[in-house]
């Protein structure tokens, strides 16, 4: 968001968490993605389900992205594993592929993706948490710029356009978005 406050940028689109904080300093376009915490695992691993690893308590190792919430998140969902934060994801997968690492909790999207990219070579438990929205950001104070990436988002999304958006996640996420309903729009029910 830096380089938008400082109009290097018109608009930012990558990973951007809606939060309150945030909306009192840029203008949050319509939801994109809901993004949640989900666990990777290696294809091999012993571990099948969440339960397994929940099970396994302070013997399991979860690699994580470093942050200040990295241990309160993945004890959101692992309360007792033990905590291992990279300060790359690269460095977080191959914690993992080398076996220093149970598993990896990170973005579901990225887990999805490389399952789809990386087939039988990795798997999840189907269990995510900490649902988050993502959003574009633009500047405060311009709402025809705001209406326009409205618009072609909810057109992708919903509209004309949405071949190509269904197209681009189910190549990259290995996802069939269901077709929007001919009728009355659901989003304005």
């Amino acid at each position: 968001m830096p380089n938008l406050l400082t109009d290097k940028v018109d608009i930012s689109c990558q990973f951007i968490t809606v939060t309150a904080s945030r909306a009192q300093q840029v203008a949050f376009t319509l939801p994109y993605y809901r993004e949640g915490v989900a666990l990777l695992l290696p294809a091999n691993s012993k571990y099948k389900e969440i339960d397994d690893l929940k099970a396994a308590g302070d013997g399991v190792t979860v690699a994580v992205l470093q942050n200040v919430y990295a241990e309160e998140l993945v004890h959101q969902a692992l309360p007792k594993a033990k905590v291992d934060q990279y300060d790359s994801v690269d460095l977080m997968y191959q914690a993992i592929n080398s076996g220093r690492a149970d598993t990896a909790a990170t973005d579901q999207s990225s887990v999805k993706y490389l399952m789809v990219q990386n087939p039988g070579r990795y798997r999840s438990p189907a269990f995510a948490w900490s649902p988050q929205t993502y959003a574009c950001a633009v500047k405060r104070g311009d709402q025809d710029w705001l209406n326009f990436v409205n618009t072609a988002l909810h057109e992708a999304m919903t509209g004309v356009e949405f071949p190509a958006y269904a197209a681009s996640f189910k190549q990259w996420f290995g996802v069939d978005l269901p077709v929007p309903a001919i009728g009355f729009p659901m989003e304005y029910k």
